[in-house]
């Protein structure tokens, strides 16, 4: 089966929107054995969409769309798709009357723009939605299956979980096995010489994926044996690099660490402004073993709510190793928790020295009155060195408890 996504919107083809539709599309159409043969972003412009669904039914036996189904003026996806296809749009006098119930029940007067919502093109097969108002269509024309969704990422996201991706699965000839290996903390480059006596020779199906922050390893088989053989072969030699499998996150598999072990943990963030907490507090449930955080950004802050002494700033400076292993003794000390983390750095692009260049930062982690601190060299970039910080001060707790 050959599948291609369109996603649509002036947002995301002008970068306003990260296009993370189709990556989770992506992966999880993967999961079942289905890989993406094509991938195309297009404008709020009819002609631009039509052009695309003539591309890519070209290409693909199946194509899903997903944007522009929404009340306002450039929601013309429907349109173009029915004018694409040469179906009729028809008018659902019913679903029009409940849209208007439900914006009765909320205290609102519709808005006259919302009753585009309501046409379908006909013979078309509606796929509800169970979070949003936009419902999405499927319509098979010359042997070419197409779903239309919505571009809101929780409507797409449970229309395809409630009901494409079961049914793209039933049409799988072969039960594929899928195994994901989440690892963080070791290049693409250096997994592939580090697993190469692993991967030699090896029929099950190999995919190294890597992003910002770490690197997925995809195993796939029709032999589940062969998968698991193999990946058992991969944690014997990369153990220590791999945080989870499949869909679980790092802040995920942190959490479920503390938590199997009934620990608690306070964060201490400089140069993260606040981002580890935000990653920690991600996962639902986070609050039986995160208590709390500061963000200590100024060196009075640090001094006065975490009890870093003045002479240590005064002698090393607010990014140091001193100060970092102080503010993780602080911290886990304020909050009376197991474990403190703490990062300060120099994130940038300016306010480096050649003793302390941008991207120096220094993560501390206090674990039950042991303290160990480690230093790092990171980008020149400010938003990167903040996320890899982040990262890597919860996979320092991940190494330090599991």
């Amino acid at each position: 089966m050959k599948v291609a996504i369109i996603t649509i919107g002036d947002e995301i083809l002008g970068g306003f929107t990260l296009d993370s539709n189709a990556t989770w599309m992506a992966r999880k159409l993967m999961d079942i054995g289905i890989e993406i043969n094509w991938k195309m972003s297009v404008g709020d412009t009819a002609d631009d969409i039509k052009e695309a669904l003539r591309i890519a039914s070209e290409k693909s036996d199946v194509v899903l769309c997903t944007g522009g189904l929404g009340p306002t003026v450039d929601d013309i996806t429907m349109k173009a798709f029915a004018e694409y296809i040469s179906a009729e749009l028809v008018f659902d006098e019913d679903y029009y009357e409940r849209l208007k119930e439900i914006f009765d029940e909320r205290g609102y007067e519709m808005p006259e723009s919302n009753r585009g919502q309501a046409y379908v093109p006909d013979k078309g097969d509606i796929i509800p939605n169970p979070k949003g108002s936009a419902r999405g269509v499927k319509y098979v024309a010359n042997k070419t299956s197409y779903y239309v969704l919505p571009g809101v990422p929780s409507e797409m996201k449970a229309m395809m979980e409630k009901t494409i991706l079961p049914e793209m699965k039933s049409t799988v000839k072969e039960d594929i096995k899928v195994t994901t290996l989440r690892t963080t903390g070791m290049m693409e480059s250096a997994l592939h010489d580090a697993l190469k006596e692993e991967l030699d020779g090896n029929d099950v199906r190999i995919g190294f994926l890597p992003g910002f922050t770490g690197v997925d390893i995809r195993l796939s088989s029709t032999d589940l044996d062969k998968v698991m053989e193999l990946a058992s072969a991969i944690y014997e030699k990369i153990g220590r690099y791999i945080y989870a499998e499949d869909w679980e996150t790092l802040e995920e598999a942190v959490g479920r660490e503390l938590r199997e072990k009934g620990l608690t943990i306070a964060v201490a963030e400089s140069c993260t402004g606040g981002l580890l907490g935000d990653r920690f507090t991600n996962v639902p449930g986070s609050s039986v073993y995160f208590l709390g955080g500061v963000v200590s950004y100024s060196n009075e802050a640090k001094m006065n709510l975490l009890g870093v002494q003045n002479d240590t700033l005064v002698e090393h400076g607010a990014v140091s190793e001193e100060t970092a292993a102080e503010m993780a003794q602080g911290v886990r000390q304020l909050f009376q928790a197991d474990t403190g983390i703490s990062v300060t750095g120099i994130s940038g692009p300016d306010g480096g020295t050649p003793e302390k260049p941008v991207g120096l930062t220094f993560i501390a982690i206090d674990y039950s009155g042991d303290v160990s601190v480690k230093r790092l060299m990171f980008l020149r970039d400010r938003r990167f060195n903040k996320e890899l910080a982040a990262q890597t001060a919860l996979n320092l707790v991940r190494l330090t408890v599991g």
